[in-house]
Formats: C-alpha cells, structure tokens, sequence
C-alpha cells in the first residue's frame, strides 16, 4: 500500500500540543482523516483517529462517555458495570477508528505525515518572509502618495471655521446681548 498524498491543516496556536490535523490517502482511493500531530516529551508523533467510548443509559438509551456516574439526558444513575463490559480490561477512554496493525507501517505512515508536516512549515515561514518583504517594499511607496483627497464637499476644507451662529442658521447675537450677565435665579449657579 502506497501513500499517495497528505493534506496537513494547522490546529491551535503555536504553543499547543496539537499541531495540526492530517488526511493521508492511500493507493488514490482510500481517505484517512483526522490524524493528528502532537507535540509530547520526546517530539512530534502521530495519532490516529479516534473515538469516546460511550455507554448507554438504561432508563433512556442516551450514549455517555464510559465511567459516567449519571446519564447526561435524564440523570439517572449509570452502573458501574456497564462501563466495565465496555472497556474490558483497557485502560483508556478511546478507542482507535482505523490503525496501522504492523509496527514497520505505523512508523512509514508517522514518517510520512511528519515530513509533510515540516515540509507545511517550511512552506509558511517562507510565505511569511515574502509577506514581510513584500510590506517593507510597500513602505516607502506609501510615503510617497499624496495626501487622499478630503471627504465631504471641497468648499468645507476651504471655508475657515463658521461661528456658531452661521452653523445653526441663526443671526448674530449683538454685542449687548453678549456682554450681559447671566440671569440671577440661583439656578444656574448651582446653589439651591
């Protein structure tokens, strides 16, 4: 069995463990997908697809994950016996969709999908220096552009700012009107 092509898809942030999602196609004409790449202790491995295991309730057939106390649609309690038939023996909460069963193709299939995974990287640093070079390029030439056209009608930017008055369409207020004093009602002022 061939590999014939990998698609890699990044997952999370830089920091996470989960790097990215893969698909691996075999022979053109089978899909698997869903493998991960993850960061552990000792490097980059992959994972293969996989599922909760779940157990049913009695009292209303709702699939909950293995060793639930209680039933996450009705809430009756979950015997514990039910969860061991399932997981007889293992220790783990998942089980694998679909797996490599000899050693030697796990390891072609985890060499494959961590080359495809470096080449994927490499791929986006050198998109990201392009991008990088590409805006100090663009830098310069903005500098060089005129100042954009105004907005609103060209005789707002020529005419000095108008008085309030001229603003609200109403006659200029006289000189005695401007020169009085405030009304005397304590209002005002702010004492009561």
């Amino acid at each position: 069995m061939e590999i014939t092509e990998i698609r890699v898809s990044p997952a999370g942030s830089k920091e996470d463990k989960l790097k990215a999602f893969c698909s691996v196609t075999f022979d053109h004409c089978f899909v698997v997908r869903d493998i991960r790449v993850i960061e552990g202790s000792k490097g980059l491995f992959i994972a293969m697809p996989s599922r909760k295991l779940t157990v049913r309730c009695p009292g209303c057939n709702f699939k909950n994950v293995v060793r639930s106390n209680y039933c996450n649609q009705c809430g009756n309690s979950i015997d514990r016996s039910l969860s061991d038939q399932v997981e007889q023996g293992r220790s783990k909460l998942h089980a694998d969709i679909a797996h490599p069963i000899v050693t030697e193709f796990r390891e072609e299939i985890q060499d494959s999908v961590l080359d495809a995974y470096d080449n994927f990287l490499d791929e986006e640093d050198d998109y990201e220096e392009e991008r990088s070079t590409e805006r100090q390029n663009r830098a310069p030439e903005r500098e060089r552009r005129e100042q954009p056209a105004p907005r609103g009608p060209l005789e707002d930017v020529e005419r000095e700012r108008a008085s309030e008055a001229e603003f609200l369409n109403k006659p200029e207020p006289t000189e005695s009107e401007e020169s009085m004093p405030p009304p005397d009602d304590n209002f005002s002022t702010g004492i009561f």
